[in-house]
């Protein structure tokens, strides 16, 4: 049996399922390129009584030497929650490698905090680096998309966990006005957006308001996200203006 496994936001996400099966893998392995830890390696080995293998994206998607039995492969957040995740089931059914899916508290959820309901969110957005030669706007086509539905926009900011950089908020917002602008859409510096920080954990921050509003607030560390809300009832209404 291979298991992928949840870590959740913090490592006291971990369930008891999760932590039996880590004791009892041969090997443990960590997607290290999707997320940005917010704990010591070490505590984690300690935690599992066990070394944990980092993966880096090319030992995931290309070499994927962790596929074999009586392994974990340890996710941030849901393991389901990414596209290259699935692919590994696909690769583990090719190899005749039964896998056993342990869940975990993801973004993908998290979001309720803030007031929003879930049911209500459409197609989730991922807002990547721009350079000075490369500045995809494909991104954008969702948040028209759900706007015209009414429904609200999650935005995934992009990050380099080797480098330890990311995306910021204020920096999301201004690549979303640009395009706005370009392409004469309603979104403008009026617009207010839901901005995020380390949901799931203890010091978790959220804070409504428009780009000037939310420049001024320090969000502290990542991992960072970004709401631009659809149409609100009366009960998200009345929670977010709380922030």
């Amino acid at each position: 049996m291979m298991y992928i496994i949840g870590l959740g936001h913090t490592l006291k996400d971990l369930s008891l399922n999760a932590l039996d099966a880590l004791k009892n893998s041969n090997e443990v392995y960590l997607e290290s390129y999707t997320s940005l830890s917010n704990f010591k390696i070490a505590e984690l080995e300690s935690l599992i009584s066990k070394k944990v293998q980092i993966l880096n994206r090319k030992g995931v998607e290309e070499e994927k030497s962790f596929l074999k039995e009586n392994t974990s492969l340890l996710v941030y957040g849901d393991p389901l929650s990414a596209t290259t995740h699935l692919e590994i089931l696909q690769e583990a059914e090719k190899k005749n490698i039964k896998v056993e899916i342990i869940h975990a508290p993801s973004i993908m959820t998290t979001i309720a905090e803030t007031g929003l309901q879930l049911y209500k969110f459409g197609k989730t957005a991922s807002i990547p680096f721009w350079t000075e030669s490369y500045k995809p706007e494909s991104f954008f086509d969702y948040l028209e998309q759900n706007q015209s539905i009414d429904a609200h926009t999650l935005c995934l900011l992009d990050l380099d966990p080797e480098n330890e950089s990311f995306l910021s908020i204020s920096d999301a917002i201004s690549r979303i006005l640009e395009i706005s602008k370009s392409r004469k859409s309603n979104i403008s510096e009026k617009t207010k957006f839901i901005g995020c920080s380390r949901l799931g954990m203890k010091d978790a921050l959220i804070s409504y308001g428009n780009q000037a509003e939310l420049s001024k607030i320090n969000f502290g560390k990542a991992p960072f996200c970004l709401i631009l809300p659809g149409k609100l009832n009366f009960i998200e209404d009345d929670i977010i203006a709380k922030y």
